[in-house]
């Protein structure tokens, strides 16, 4: 009894630099891999398509379910890393991932790669790609806005480098052997993240503050809550554990509560219903077009991501406009390019298209955490962005499937059509929570207005 209480009594300790920069660099490069293998995934796609010999929407599940149960991880991996630790949480997922890959290319079957990649490598993914990210946030207080930053710039320059060197695999040796190398440089994870050892501590002050929640965010703006791995250490046993953080997450009780939080919910996934369709069908149209550098294209999208999402940070954190106008704005932008993508027929255009949705979701990605602090206040903060996280998995399950649908039966074009009007869906909703908002329509008791001078 007396041992649980003074583990209890003791806090993290962010030293806000020291050992925490060789901390921010593993994550970085984690990142890097990361999202640089998952972004330019669909430069292999066409290779599987056509040993499979399947159609587009079945071959579109492998990055539906991949993505998918990336999103839904969060709680499982806050389970995990409460049990186990950051650092072999880490090494596991990346060593399972890596694992996943390699299955994948052996499989003789598509619905084992679908099971191989797409699920058990969906969670493996989360649990080295959020751990990550868990911990740079416990080693930074006071600096955390500038690590998360600089970890979250991984994501763009990997998503930029992993598109041209894909290709050149795929070229050289084929999409089997490709899988190969993505999968050994993956398990290079297990190395950066031996580097990953736990925050210090110190005795909890008396004015520690209970209920004091770190947000983290990850390459689609999904937030896990340290607050929740913090306070559940009562809970004896992974299984009860993980149990108990996925009623919390899982809960969706806020939604009928909060008519301002149903609509951004709604918006999120309809919004994330088309997000990944440019991912996938960018190199298959570019082909149509006989543009034979496609993974240029993609690979500008991530590259762009990083100023974008610096620049809307910096505008969400000056309150200049509200986050969730911002937020709007970003959705109108990226309407824009995905309806105007049926028009974009050279490689120039192509490039042009690329900057633009580029800056748009890089937006989108940094401003979900300020603008749900605005709809729903802190207190239901954690069980929001669980919500939100699970709307946006269950777009990306449906988003890709039915892409795939739509351009077997109609035509490539006609995938960027239906991200559009998904895109367009979620606009409507979140035109009426900015309109909400700006009119005090959805505002909580918590709500506070940052500066009452804000668009």
């Amino acid at each position: 009894m007396s041992g649980k209480s003074t583990r209890q009594e003791r806090v993290p300790a962010p030293p806000d630099g020291g050992y925490g920069w060789g901390v921010l660099i593993a994550s970085f490069f984690i990142g890097f891999i990361i999202d640089g293998c998952m972004y330019s995934f669909g430069i292999v796609l066409p290779d599987i398509k056509d040993n499979f010999k399947e159609t587009q929407e079945k071959i579109n599940l492998l990055s539906s379910l991949n993505t998918g149960f990336l999103f839904c991880s969060g709680p499982i991996v806050a389970g995990l890393t409460n049990q186990l630790g950051i650092r072999p949480v880490v090494m596991g997922g990346a060593i399972v991932t890596a694992l996943c890959y390699v299955v994948s290319s052996y499989s003789p079957s598509i619905y084992l790669v679908m099971l191989s990649y797409g699920v058990i490598g969906g969670i493996s993914t989360g649990c080295t790609y959020i751990s990550s990210l868990i911990i740079v946030a416990q080693y930074f207080d006071r600096l955390q806005g500038v690590a998360t930053g600089v970890t979250m710039a991984g994501s763009g320059v990997g998503a930029y480098a992993f598109a041209k060197f894909s290709q050149i695999l795929i070229e050289s040796f084929g999409w089997k052997e490709t899988l190969i190398i993505l999968g050994s440089i993956i398990l290079q994870c297990c190395l950066l993240g031996a580097l990953l050892r736990p925050v210090p501590t110190k005795p909890k002050p008396k004015i520690y503050e209970q209920n004091l929640v770190e947000e983290v965010h990850t390459f689609s703006g999904s937030v896990l809550s340290l607050n929740e791995v913090r306070n559940i250490q009562k809970k004896k046993g992974t299984g009860s554990l993980i149990i108990s953080i996925l009623k919390e997450m899982g809960n969706v009780s806020l939604l009928g509560k909060n008519i301002g939080l149903l609509f951004i919910t709604l918006s999120n996934f309809f919004i994330f219903s088309g997000y990944f369709i440019p991912f996938l069908f960018i190199p298959i149209r570019a082909k149509q077009l006989d543009i034979a550098d496609s993974s240029f294209i993609l690979g500008l999208i991530g590259l762009v991501n990083i100023p974008s999402r610096l620049g809307f940070g910096f505008l969400a954190d000056a309150r200049l406009i509200s986050p969730i106008n911002l937020n709007t704005l970003c959705v109108i932008m990226a309407c824009g390019s995905l309806w105007s993508y049926s028009f974009l027929n050279t490689y120039n255009l192509q490039l042009l298209f690329a900057v633009w949705f580029g800056t748009a979701i890089g937006g989108l990605n940094c401003v979900t955490t300020p603008y749900l602090k605005d709809i729903v206040g802190m207190e239901n903060f954690s069980n929001a962005m669980g919500i939100i996280n699970l709307f946006r998995g269950v777009g990306c399950f449906l988003g890709p499937f039915l892409g795939g649908i739509i351009s077997e039966k109609f035509s490539v074009v006609a995938s960027f059509v239906y991200s559009a009007t998904m895109f367009s869906f979620g606009l409507i909703f979140a035109f009426l929570v900015s309109f909400g908002i700006r009119f005090g329509l959805f505002r909580t008791a918590s709500y506070k207005a940052a500066n009452t001078n804000e668009i």
